[in-house]
């Protein structure tokens, strides 16, 4: 048996809840089987907490969609770890519990010197932004991107993505008190409280960088003037890649900017995507960016950390929506 977070129903955080089950096993013979010490808590978990985001089918009902910790098992064909390997992962579910069982291709194994804790803030985030940035926004080095909520989790692995893995210009938007956060990771940082004219950024990114400066915008607002705004400052075959809708999911657009700028416009989910895709992308971004971890040029940022059994005041630190970075569970 283990402990693990489960829900009583939909709702706020008084739904989570501790239980006693049985442990995952492993059914896929390239699947691992994982002694959790630390899970990180993305905004997917409160959408599923609501009931607004079911995991895949087939997948774990449990919340969690990244952990570190060390191998307690691996299945016969496996051939990248051993038990006893201290390892992060991917995970499409099940996270919040002491065991969870990953597929191969969604391992990597943790950057030298990193703790648990800082682990377990890296594989959602910055796989996401390594997705939206190099998979389906195809920016270049040198290049400049535009990423809003840049104080979240994913916000700060995609600045630092862009400055020191593509040597380009990261331009940031978050409230007015997160931004000395955002200045930790990227040149250009912008308040999105709006000006005069109603708009949010729009007018700042192109008093800052001119015209047409965006190469890919990371949004994941969406709503209001923000697609709009995205689409004023995109440079030509510009990508605009949403992630999530927190400004909501319905808009008014007037197409002829984009169309004006062959931009693309991607709706990015990682999630429900096939074990080969995330093998994929893990595979490139543990190729790619984890040395630039082990060497702490890139940073996982982990706010703070609560243990399993505080799992509903960790929940509610994340609703207050004051702070930068990950918000960690910890089953030591």
């Amino acid at each position: 048996m283990m402990r693990a977070v489960t829900l009583n129903g939909f709702g706020g955080t008084e739904v989570l809840q501790i239980s006693q089950l049985p442990r995952p096993v492993i059914t896929n013979p390239r699947e691992v089987l994982i002694r959790v010490k630390a899970a990180g808590i993305n905004r997917a978990d409160v959408a599923q907490r609501y009931g607004h985001y079911p995991p895949p089918k087939g997948s774990s009902e449990l919340l969690g969609l990244e952990v570190s910790g060390v191998i307690e098992q691996v299945g016969p064909d496996v051939k990248r770890f051993k038990d006893g390997d201290k390892v992060m992962a991917l995970l499409s579910g099940g996270g919040y519990a002491e065991y969870a069982v990953a597929h191969e291709g969604s391992v990597m194994h943790i950057p030298q010197g990193y703790s648990f804790i800082e682990a377990a803030a890296i594989p959602e985030a910055f796989l996401t932004a390594w997705q939206a940035l190099k998979f389906h926004g195809n920016l270049q080095k040198g290049q400049t991107a535009l990423i809003h909520a840049g104080a979240s989790g994913v916000g700060t692995a995609a600045s630092q993505l862009v400055e020191k893995y593509f040597e380009g210009t990261a331009v940031t938007t978050s409230s007015e008190s997160k931004v000395a956060v955002c200045k930790k990771f990227a040149s250009v940082n912008l308040s999105r409280t709006p000006d005069e004219s109603g708009l949010c950024f729009a007018p700042k990114v192109k008093e800052a960088l001119g015209e047409a400066a965006i190469n890919v915008v990371v949004d994941c607002v969406f709503g209001g003037s923000y697609i709009s705004e995205n689409a004023a400052v995109l440079a030509e075959d510009g990508c605009i890649v949403v992630l999530a809708f927190l400004g909501g999911s319905k808009v008014e657009l007037d197409f002829s900017p984009l169309f004006k700028q062959r931009a693309h416009l991607i709706f990015s989910k990682l999630r429900n995507q096939s074990a080969e895709y995330k093998e994929k992308l893990t595979t490139s971004f543990d190729q790619e960016v984890v040395p630039l971890m082990s060497a702490r040029k890139i940073v996982a940022v982990a706010n703070a950390s609560y243990p399993l059994e505080q799992v509903a005041q960790a929940h509610a630190h994340l609703d207050d929506n004051k702070d930068g970075g990950k918000i960690i569970l910890t089953l030591e």
